[in-house]
């Protein structure tokens, strides 16, 4: 029998690297320890798993590939949300809760519960969430692309007397930069996306740094003073 294993070696070692489950990777190791070892016994006893479990794994390698590799469909409770329910999910992370009648700007596990339920799906929201999670959605939290609505006129004026103000050291850098930003309005993406394919955004505008220095408690450090 390892024969053919030996003779599909290239493809197990392939298992063990790319492969995205990690059961796969490890029964794909099983079968590349099971090839350098004499017996059965030896490789089972190296890899701690049991010589019936190995000889399966093999058997299912060598009948279906990689595929017979990957864990079984197992027997259970149907899932309560089908195909439809989730094609629902997907349209609706998509777009806005106004555009289904929602008086809010970000789909809620309460709202998403809500819209099944007008349909038909009458689940809990811990059932929504790992529907959600399950297709892929990450939650993103709004950000702000930040840019002026004034005429570039106005603009290149306030730009000018401020950093006039900060030659002078009458306002720091990060004061500088807040100021010129003050005009801002929030980006209309959807809060709901896909792990990965969300935009890169500027990021926020960091906290004016402190002017002046602590003020000095008037005790030394290394003691009473004379």
């Amino acid at each position: 029998m390892n024969a053919g294993l030996a003779e599909r070696r290239a493809e197990l070692v392939a298992l063990t690297q790319i492969d995205r489950d990690a059961r796969v990777r490890h029964r794909a190791h099983c079968l590349l320890v099971l090839l350098a070892s004499s017996t059965l016994g030896q490789a089972a006893r190296a890899v701690a798993v049991s010589e019936r479990q190995i000889a399966r794994w093999r058997t299912r390698f060598l009948a279906e590939g990689g595929a017979g590799l990957r864990d079984r469909p197992r027997p259970g409770r149907p899932p309560k949300l089908d195909a439809a329910a989730d094609q629902v999910l997907t349209e609706a992370l998509a777009t806005t809760p106004a555009d289904y009648g929602y008086g809010v700007s970000t789909w809620t596990m309460a709202d998403l519960t809500d819209l099944l339920a007008r349909q038909g799906w009458l689940v809990a929201p811990c059932t929504v969430y790992r529907a959600v999670h399950r297709l892929g959605f990450r939650y993103r939290r709004p950000r702000h692309v930040l840019h002026h609505l004034q005429d570039a006129e106005a603009v290149a004026s306030a730009q000018h007397t401020l950093a006039t103000l900060q030659k002078k050291g009458l306002l720091s850098t990060a004061e500088y930069g807040c100021s010129t930003s003050m005009n801002a309005h929030c980006t209309p993406i959807p809060t709901w996306q896909k792990g990965g394919n969300g935009p890169v955004l500027p990021s926020a505008c960091p906290p004016p740094a402190p002017t002046s220095a602590p003020r000095s408690s008037g005790r030394g450090s290394t003691g009473r003073e004379k």
